[in-house]
């Protein structure tokens, strides 16, 4: 595990290969970070990298036990004495902002004393505090941000590193008007609380800068029209100004490859009226409406509809980060997942991932009599828009095996926007955006699911519903299952106080597909009698 105190500024000193090493190791040490083999530098987690294990307590516990041992050899001094007492609290039970704070400002008054590092320790406990919730640290860390993007500006040898720290800074600001849990979006306009402002930074950041990018694109494409307008003697095109909102189309194929060949003529024929034509993508709903619809149908999932809802990136099109629902068997987060897509306007297909054991979700190649496009190039054929959604049901529960390829392998292409935006789809035989697809996912629990699929997926637990939640639970069910039926539910009675009663007494509660059971008892138990 890495030595605490290796500073970010240390980064700066050595070669373009050293940077070039860096970056090429970076998703290494991610996955080994994640696995607990590797605990991060301070710039790895400015950077994105996740905590040890991907815990912060459990990070935080490490950093100071790795801490101690060195402190305790200079502990003469009183201000050095004085944080090795409040650094050994951190490693007894859960610290929170106060522990960790009080740690930043024992090093703070220590600072003369500290041996090298210690500049990248109070830089580490600032990265703890924003992780956290502290909005001064949040601020405190987009400078320090801001400060290593100039600095890397200088140093030619790691071009990527300033987009990289802008996107760092613009996220850290955008979590630093958080106070008391609560995030505000303009003045007086409070939301839902939250605990995880890393994943606000990194949605916020990582819009702004795609903003920012987008605009540097339309300008770089205006100046290359004027120049080669005035090499050929024409007028100079006007400027166009940017439109208020956003393009809502996206061109997911430009070309068929290999089109001159029997079965390349075959494909080209097939997505004639797809290449090189702007789809559509879906408008951004009213989120409120949504949550409202969602709410009245899930009560029990407030938090996790407020989590997701809370994170849509502010863009003209609706998309959410990929997510895993992980919640007990009949919980209703399939459902869930269902319903989210259809209140955010989203057309999806639901694909149950019980028992796929190859790499069908990549494509095949279409040499081959069963030759088919991937699952998102089928999906936006299917769907003629750029970015639907997909429901992939169980998916802890796919083969093993990689005879034929695996699809938590498949997946990781389609989840990381650099990759998914140009995807080499094998049956088109040609580059497809495929990055503007939403992608839900459930699981009764994580242990089938690999690291590197959960590392690209925010994870959300489910919760089940309890016994407070059973009128609303009854009614839903009832209309489900008179709509299987082909009735109207003006055609049944709601259940009276007795059934009610009698299936308080007899449900445990938590799932759902037990309840509906019950249900179907009761209403057998009615068409009996009469």
């Amino acid at each position: 595990m890495a030595t605490p105190g290796k500073s970010a500024q240390g980064i700066f000193d050595g070669s373009a290969a050293r940077a070039q090493r860096f970056w090429k190791h970076f998703a290494r040490r991610r996955t080994a970070a994640l696995e607990g083999l590797h605990l991060p530098t301070e710039f790895e987690l400015l950077a994105g990298m996740p905590f040890l294990a991907g815990d912060l307590q459990t990070d935080l516990h490490a950093f100071a036990e790795r801490l101690l041992p060195r402190l305790r050899r200079r502990a003469e001094t009183i201000s050095i004495a004085a944080l090795i007492e409040v650094l050994e609290q951190l490693t007894i039970g859960a610290a929170g902002v106060e522990e960790v704070r009080a740690v930043a400002e024992a090093m703070q008054v220590a600072s003369g004393d500290l041996p090298a590092g210690g500049r990248a320790w109070r830089l580490r406990c600032r990265i703890y505090l924003a992780h956290l919730g502290d909005p001064q640290a949040a601020l405190d860390l987009a400078r320090d941000a801001v400060t290593l993007a100039i600095r890397f500006e200088s140093s030619p040898d790691w071009k990527e590193a300033p987009v990289e720290m802008i996107r760092v800074a613009l996220g850290w600001l955008a979590v630093a008007t958080v106070a008391n849990n609560y995030v505000f979006l303009g003045e007086g306009d409070r939301l839902r609380p939250t605990s995880n402002p890393a994943s606000i930074a990194s949605q916020r950041g990582t819009a702004l800068v795609a903003h920012i990018e987008q605009q540097a694109l339309l300008e770089s494409a205006v100046r290359e029209a004027t120049a080669e307008a005035r090499n050929q003697g024409q007028a100079a095109p006007e400027p166009e100004r940017p439109p208020s909102t956003p393009s809502l189309t996206a061109i997911v194929f430009r070309e068929v490859g290999n089109a001159t060949t029997g079965e390349g003529k075959k494909v080209k024929q097939e997505f004639q009226d797809l290449i090189d034509r702007p789809l559509p993508l879906v408008p951004m709903p009213d989120l409120a409406a949504a949550r409202a619809v969602l709410l009245a149908e899930f009560p029990y999932a407030e938090e996790v509809i407020d989590r997701i809802l809370l994170e849509v990136p502010a863009r003209a099109s609706i998309q959410l980060r990929p997510t895993i629902l992980v919640g007990a068997p009949g919980s209703g987060k399939s459902r869930f997942a269902r319903r989210l897509l259809t209140a955010l306007g989203l057309p999806h297909d639901v694909v149950p991932c019980g028992g796929v054991s190859d790499g069908v979700f990549a494509g095949t190649a279409r040499r081959w009599s069963t030759g088919e496009p991937s699952l998102p190039v089928a999906l936006i054929t299917r769907h003629k828009v750029a970015g639907p959604g997909a429901v992939l049901d169980e998916i802890e529960k796919v083969g093993t095996s990689r005879h034929n390829g695996q699809v938590h392998d498949a997946m990781l292409a389609f989840l990381e926007r650099e990759t998914a935006c140009r995807y080499h789809d094998p049956y088109v035989q040609a580059p497809c955006d495929i990055s503007h697809i939403t992608w839900l996912m459930t699981a009764n629990e994580l242990e089938g699911v690999s690291a590197p699929l959960r590392d690209r997926c925010r994870v959300l637990r489910f919760p089940g519903p309890g016994h407070e939640h059973l009128p609303v639970l009854v009614r839903q069910i009832m209309t489900d299952i008179l709509a299987e039926q082909g009735l109207d539910e003006r055609w049944m009675s709601p259940l009276d106080e007795i059934e009610m009663n009698a299936l308080a007494e007899a449900w445990p509660g938590g799932s759902l597909r037990v309840l509906r059971r019950m249900i179907e008892v009761v209403l057998t138990s009615r068409s009996m009698k009469h």
